[in-house]
């Protein structure tokens, strides 16, 4: 009776962690570039792109297949969402998990409501977060060759999510199932671990060489993903002061794990080992978004010192208590987020999003007038770090320029585009009068050139239509 009451009492914290991760998720601010930017790399998969070949993607492609999939049924921001939703559920649930088995449930149920607090926009680094967290619960369990192949199937799943983070995380396996952190495999063993360790890795990764190169992506491939990481690092790099508190935590949650090496030290050292690449995550930019992940991961021996100090058994009452005040405000921020806005009713992609009716009636004005110089026969460009906004109104897709970023051009000058639109007589250019300043990401020298080189046609507000001369 009282382990089904157990598994009960588990089953309810699960569902309240994922109720209050949908309403979070269903009801994000809508706006945020970060959103949109993924969505529509994965609505460029439903429209029967391939990513690299015909689309520009400076990172690893697993994140936006398995988020297009929702899009097969209905290609719209509301069911990208619900994607997004299950994702980051599912990453709330393996922080449940991985506080529960080091302390309970009454600690575990707070901690990922806070852990959801911290949580920004879904993007292939929650994906590549999973899959560390599924490695990290895989290492806690006996060594077995079933788990070491899982162990290799995760990490190939964690490298094609984010390739830098995922690349630093294969070699650490490799490292810590050479050294064996709990000393007792032999040398024999130790290699026959390592193979089935490689051959879960190899799985995935074999599957995906195969498509890149019956689809023709794999030059891109290399060009976007591994050269043109050089020019990304060094065109993006921010810091922002938001971040400080979720670096502090991490600096917590890292003194805390060095703290469990004499009691623990199989668990601390997979735990600080793993975490190495979570901490990667907020490079180059350091931002509370980006650093939120490693605050998440190391949250957790923070939890785990708390409970080793203050009591094995947080009071039920207490934990509650802490839930419902993190649930109500998760509920309120997320309220707070929409305030004033109204459903979309103008586009069909963004139909049933909640939204500022005038910043979307802006860019339904905007797509309306590029329709109307495209249907005489012009190309219409829109060179702005809110273009793909256009595009999703329109309903179709301008490849590189949706994502008009810094080092999201692999090898490529951004200039280099611009100068061949210049160059085709049919051109058309929409640009902001505040694009030197409208994005911290937008590049360089553009708007000097596109000013010099055309002239202006049209305008709508703070935009300008330019044609090349």
């Amino acid at each position: 009776m009282a382990k089904a009451d157990k598994t009960k009492r588990i089953l309810i914290f699960c569902l309240i962690i994922t109720v209050m991760t949908f309403i979070k998720v269903m009801f994000w601010s809508f706006g945020d570039l970060d959103e949109l930017w993924n969505y529509n790399m994965s609505r460029g998969v439903v429209m029967g792109l391939v990513p690299y070949r015909d689309f520009n993607m400076v990172m690893t492609p697993l994140y936006a297949f398995i988020s297009s999939i929702a899009l097969l049924v209905c290609r719209t921001l509301i069911a990208y969402r619900i994607s997004c939703s299950i994702i980051l559920s599912v990453l709330m649930l393996l922080v449940f998990k991985a506080v529960s088995e080091k302390t309970n449930p009454y600690y575990a149920l707070p901690s990922a409501l806070l852990c959801l607090l911290f949580s920004g926009v879904v993007t292939y680094n929650t994906l590549f977060m999973i899959f560390a967290l599924i490695i990290y619960l895989l290492l806690l369990q006996d060594n077995s060759g079933t788990r070491n192949f899982l162990t290799g199937l995760a990490a190939a799943g964690a490298a094609l999510s984010r390739q830098t983070s995922g690349g630093i995380l294969i070699l650490i396996l490799f490292v810590i199932l050479a050294v064996h952190l709990d000393g007792e495999a032999k040398g024999e063993r130790k290699i026959k671990d390592i193979l089935l360790y490689l051959a879960g890795g190899l799985v995935p990764c074999t599957a995906f060489l195969i498509y890149l190169l019956a689809t023709g992506a794999f030059a891109s491939f290399w060009d976007y993903c591994f050269f043109g990481l050089f020019t990304f690092g060094n065109g993006n790099g921010d810091f922002q002061i938001a971040a400080l508190p979720y670096l502090f935590i991490a600096l917590l949650g890292i003194i805390c794990d060095i703290s469990f090496v004499k009691t623990d030290r199989k668990t601390a050292i997979t735990h600080l080992l793993t975490g190495i690449p979570v901490l990667l995550i907020s490079f180059p930019i350091i931002d509370s978004v980006h650093t939120s992940y490693a605050a998440i991961w190391f949250l957790i021996p923070v939890v785990r010192y708390i409970e080793n100090r203050f009591g094995r058994q947080l009071s039920k009452k207490i934990s509650v208590f802490l839930s419902a005040v993190l649930a109500i405000v998760i509920s309120a921020m997320t309220v707070f987020g929409v305030v004033g806005c109204g459903i979309i009713r103008s586009s069909s992609e963004l139909k049933g999003v909640l939204a500022d009716g005038a910043l979307t009636d802006d860019y339904y004005n905007l797509a309306e007038k590029c329709k109307a110089y495209e249907e005489q026969g012009y190309k219409v460009t829109v060179l702005s770090n809110s273009a793909v906004l256009v595009s999703i109104v329109k309903g179709d897709i301008d490849p590189v320029f949706d994502m008009f970023n810094k080092g999201n051009f692999g090898v490529n000058e951004p200039l280099k585009y611009i100068q061949d639109i210049c160059c085709e007589d049919n051109s058309l250019i929409l640009m902001p009068d505040d694009y030197p300043t409208e994005g911290w990401q937008n590049p360089e020298g553009v708007y000097e050139y596109v000013t010099s080189h055309c002239e202006e046609v049209d305008s709508y507000g703070r935009f300008k239509l330019y044609k090349p001369v």
